[in-house]
């Protein structure tokens, strides 16, 4: 379902963005169900 973005995307943005450590994403699909991930450090 998901892809990713190509590496420099963030900085692109105005004002760039990035994920940090502590950061949840979170993807629904209706009807299906949903994913939560939790950035981490390396």
């Amino acid at each position: 379902m998901f892809t990713g973005t190509p590496e420099g995307v963030g900085y692109s943005r105005s004002p760039a963005r990035f994920l940090t450590p502590g950061t949840t994403i979170r993807s629904v699909i209706e009807g299906l169900g949903e994913l939560r991930n939790t950035c981490t450090a390396e």
